[in-house]
C-alpha cells in the first residue's frame, strides 16, 4: 500500500507540473500586460472650453496651478512628473514657472484640436517618482528659444549691429547691447522664420542701464516683414527710466501710425518681467494688444486695417542709443522668447477639484495609450465622478490675462456629459496603434502627387503623424504642382521641392542643368500663390573613391539658393550616409538643415536604431560641431515588415536624440513603398510552451524512475 501511495504521489506531482506549464503558456499574453511595477499616482480632469467660435488647432493653452486646484506636495519638487493627455494622446507642454513654496505654477499645454464652442477634456497625471522631465518649449510653441547655448542660434536668428552694438549669449541670457555713447549705435536680432497673424510674441526681458544718462537704451520688440525695407511693421517701444514711456509704431505698406506714450511698464530697472505683443484679426478687423506678466494693458489696445498689416512677419528685438549721443548705454537682457497662437476670446480652463488616485504603470507605451483612452470613457472611470458632486475651478484666461480663479459648481451629471461630448469627436487624430513621437519635422518623399487621391493621402499622412512632404520634381514644368501645394498648405502640410535626384553629377553639363532647375523653382516661388516652403537639393557622392570622374561642386548651387530664396524659404541638403566631412563643413553655413539618407550605405538592413545611429554618427557629429540640424531618412527597402515598425523606429530616434539639439526630425524615402506595407504584421500563432518545461519534465520523469527502482529493490 505504501509503495502505491509513493508511486501515485510522484505521478500526481508530474501531472501537476504538466498542467501548470500549459496554463502558464496560454496565459503569456495576459501576463505580459499585467506584469508591471505599479506605484500610486494622481490624476485630475481639466476641461478646456473653446470660446472664440472658431475651431483651433495646435493651440497653446496656459494652465495655472495654485493651492486651490492642485496639491504640490503630491508632485515632484520641480514638476518633472507632470503629464498631459487627451483622448489617450500625450500632449506637449512647457513649464514657464514652478514654485512649490508659494504653490504657484504656469504651464503651457499644446492641444491639437479644440472644436468651436465645445469642451475638451484633458487628463493631468503626476506623482510618479521615476518620471523624467518632459517640459519642452520647442515642441510646445510655434517658436521658442531659451538661449541655453553658448552663442546665438544661427539656424533660427539673424543678428545685425551698427556702431558699437553687439549681441552676446551667456549663462542662459541673450544681451542685445549698445555699449558706447555714439549716435545711432544699435543691435538687433530677428527670426529667420516668419509668422502669420493671430500670433503673440512673448519675451521675458529686463533693461539694464550702464551709462550716466538715466534714459538708458531705447528698446523695441515687434513684428517686421523685412529689416531693410520695413514695408510692414508692428513695433512696441519702451524708453526712459523704469521704461516709463511705452508706445506703438505700426506700418502697413509704408503707411505709418505713431501713438503717444500710452502706458508705463512700472518695472524697476534690473527686474525681470514678460512682455507680450498680440497681433490678431477678429471680425475682419486687425488689432494689436500688449501684455505685461500675462495681464493685458487695455491702454495699449489699438485697431486699424489701414495701419496694421496681415502679411506674415518675422519677430525682432532691438536696442539703440539716442540720436543726441547721450551716455545712455546698456542692453536688453532676454531670458526666453516664444511665439504662440492667439485669439481674442481665449479658451477657458476648469479644474475638477477631486483628485483621483491612479496607478503609474511601466507598461508598453502603445498598450498604456489604449488603456488610458478606454478608461477615460468606460463605466469605471465615470463612476469615480458619480460618487461625488464635482466642484470645478474655472481658470478661464479670457482675453489673454493670467487666469483668474472663479469657483462654480457642476453636478456629477455635468461631468458625465463632458465625457460623452468627447466621445463624438470626429476630428482627425493619429490612431493609437502607432507610438507617439514629437519632432520638428516628420516627412515623407512623394512623386507624381496627382496619381494619388488627395483625401486618401491626407488621411494616411495624418494617421502616421507626418506633417511635411518632400516633393520630387519630375520634368521641367514646375507649375504643374501649384494646385497640389495649395491644397497641402490648406491641410497644414509643408511642401519642399526636391531637386536633382536624377542628375548625373559627373557630367560636364551638370552645373548648368542644376542651376537651370534651381532657378525654375525660385522663379515659381516668386510668382506663385502657393510657393514651396523649402528647396531640398539632392547631393550625390563621386561614383568611385579617388576617381577622376568626380561630382560637380555643389557649393555654388547652395549659394545661389541662399541668395535668391528669401527668408521664408528653407534650404536643405539631402546627403548620402558616409558623405565627406569636409564637404559638409563647406555647405553648412548655406543650409537650414540636412537630410541624411540612412540607406544604400553598403551595410544591409539599416532598420534598427543601433545600426542607423552607428552608420550616420560621422555626419551627425559634423552637423553638431557646426550648430546645424539633421533629419534622418529611412528606406522601406531596408527590411521593414510594416508601417508600425517604422513608427517604432522614429519614436526610438526621439528617445535616443532627446538631448541632442542637432536632431531635427525623421523622414521616409518613398510614399508608394510605405503605403504598400501592411500597417502591422500579425504575429504568428504561439505554440503552447513554457520556458524550461522540457527540462522539468525530464527531471521529474527521472525521479519517478529512480523511485520505482527503489521500491522494486525493497
Amino acid at each position: 500500500m505504501k509503495k502505491r501511495l509513493i508511486t501515485c504521489g510522484i505521478i500526481s506531482i508530474f501531472l501537476l507540473v504538466l498542467i501548470t506549464g500549459f496554463s502558464l503558456a496560454t496565459a503569456d499574453d495576459l501576463w505580459a500586460l499585467s506584469a508591471t511595477n505599479d506605484t500610486e499616482g494622481y490624476s485630475q480632469e481639466i476641461v478646456i472650453t473653446e470660446n472664440s467660435g472658431e475651431a483651433l488647432t495646435n493651440y497653446q493653452v496656459p494652465i495655472s496651478l495654485n493651492s486651490s486646484n492642485f496639491n504640490f506636495s503630491q508632485a515632484k519638487i520641480d514638476g518633472s512628473d507632470l503629464r498631459f493627455s487627451s483622448h489617450g494622446k500625450t500632449l506637449n507642454y512647457w513649464i514657464e514657472t514652478w514654485d512649490p513654496e508659494t504653490e504657484e505654477a504656469l504651464i503651457w499645454v499644446k492641444i491639437s484640436s479644440l472644436p468651436a464652442n465645445e469642451d475638451t477634456v484633458l487628463l493631468m497625471e503626476y506623482g510618479d517618482p521615476a518620471a523624467e522631465a518632459m517640459s519642452n518649449g520647442e515642441k510646445t510653441f510655434e517658436f521658442f528659444d531659451d538661449f541655453e547655448e553658448d552663442k546665438l542660434q544661427g539656424r533660427v536668428w539673424y543678428s545685425k549691429s551698427a556702431g558699437g552694438g553687439f549681441v552676446e549669449v551667456k549663462n542662459g541670457v541673450c544681451k542685445v547691447t549698445v555699449p558706447v555713447p555714439h549716435a545711432y549705435d544699435s543691435s538687433l536680432i530677428y527670426t529667420k522664420k516668419s509668422f502669420d497673424i493671430n500670433s503673440m510674441f512673448v519675451v521675458k526681458r529686463m533693461k539694464v542701464t550702464t551709462g550716466k544718462d538715466e534714459r538708458g537704451p531705447l528698446l523695441r520688440q515687434g513684428f517686421i516683414d523685412q529689416v531693410d525695407s520695413r514695408k510692414n511693421e508692428i513695433m512696441h517701444q519702451t524708453e526712459f527710466t523704469n521704461e516709463s514711456r511705452v508706445r506703438w509704431e505700426t506700418i502697413y505698406r509704408k503707411e505709418k501710425f505713431n501713438s503717444f506714450d500710452k502706458t508705463d511698464v512700472q518695472v524697476p530697472e534690473g527686474q525681470w518681467y514678460t512682455s507680450g505683443i498680440a497681433w490678431y484679426e477678429e471680425n475682419d478687423t486687425r488689432h494689436v494688444a500688449w501684455f505685461k506678466n500675462g495681464i493685458r494693458d487695455v491702454k495699449m489696445d489699438y485697431s486699424s486695417n489701414d495701419y496694421i498689416t496681415n502679411f506674415p512677419m518675422h519677430v525682432y528685438l532691438y536696442a539703440e542709443s539716442y540720436s543726441d549721443a547721450s551716455k545712455n548705454t546698456g542692453y536688453m537682457a532676454i531670458d526666453y522668447a516664444f511665439i504662440r497662437k492667439f485669439v481674442e476670446s481665449e479658451p477657458g480652463v476648469s479644474f475638477a477639484s477631486d483628485q483621483i488616485k491612479t496607478e503609474i504603470s511601466t507598461e508598453d507605451p502603445i498598450e498604456t495609450e489604449i488603456s488610458t483612452k478606454d478608461n477615460a470613457s468606460g463605466p469605471d472611470y465615470v463612476s469615480e465622478s458619480e460618487n461625488n458632486s464635482s466642484e470645478f475651478i474655472n481658470t478661464s484666461s479670457g482675453s489673454g490675462n493670467t487666469p483668474e480663479v472663479l469657483v462654480t459648481e457642476k453636478t456629477s451629471e455635468g461631468s458625465v456629459k463632458v465625457q460623452e461630448s468627447q466621445s463624438g469627436d470626429t476630428t482627425k487624430a493619429r490612431g493609437t496603434l502607432f507610438p507617439e513621437y514629437q519632432v520638428n519635422v516628420s516627412g515623407i518623399k512623394l512623386s507624381s502627387p496627382y496619381r494619388v487621391e488627395f483625401p486618401d493621402l491626407m488621411t494616411n499622412l495624418t494617421a502616421s503623424g507626418i506633417d511635411t512632404i518632400f516633393l520630387s520634381m519630375n520634368g521641367p514644368d514646375v507649375w504643374q504642382y501649384e494646385r497640389f501645394v495649395k491644397m497641402a498648405h490648406e491641410e497644414g502640410i509643408s511642401v519642399h521641392a526636391v531637386l536633382l535626384e536624377e542628375l548625373n553629377c559627373t557630367s560636364e553639363m551638370a552645373p548648368s542643368i542644376s542651376r537651370s532647375s534651381l532657378n525654375a523653382i525660385l522663379d515659381y516661388n516668386e510668382k506663385s500663390l502657393a510657393p514651396f516652403d523649402g528647396v531640398n537639393i539632392y547631393v550625390k557622392p563621386s561614383p568611385v573613391s579617388g576617381s577622376k570622374d568626380s561630382c560637380m561642386d555643389y557649393k555654388p548651387l547652395f549659394e545661389l539658393a541662399r541668395n535668391r530664396a528669401g527668408e521664408n524659404v528653407s534650404i536643405s541638403a539631402s546627403l548620402p550616409s558616409g558623405y565627406t566631412a569636409s564637404e559638409i563643413e563647406k555647405i553648412t553655413p548655406l543650409v537650414d538643415f540636412f537630410i541624411i539618407r540612412a540607406y544604400n550605405h553598403g551595410a544591409k538592413d539599416l532598420n534598427s536604431t543601433s545600426s542607423i545611429v552607428d552608420s550616420i554618427a560621422p555626419e551627425m557629429g559634423e552637423m553638431r560641431g557646426a550648430n546645424s540640424k539633421g533629419i534622418i531618412e529611412v528606406s522601406v527597402k531596408e527590411g521593414f515588415e510594416d508601417q508600425l515598425s517604422i513608427q517604432d523606429l522614429f519614436a526610438s530616434f526621439e528617445e535616443y536624440y532627446k538631448e541632442d539639439s542637432t536632431f531635427e526630425g525623421v523622414s521616409i524615402s518613398n510614399y508608394d513603398e510605405y503605403k504598400a506595407l501592411p500597417v502591422k504584421v500579425e504575429p504568428k500563432e504561439k505554440k503552447l510552451s513554457m520556458p524550461g518545461f522540457g527540462v522539468l519534465s525530464i527531471l521529474f520523469a527521472g525521479l519517478g524512475v529512480l523511485a520505482l527502482l527503489r521500491v522494486k529493490r525493497k
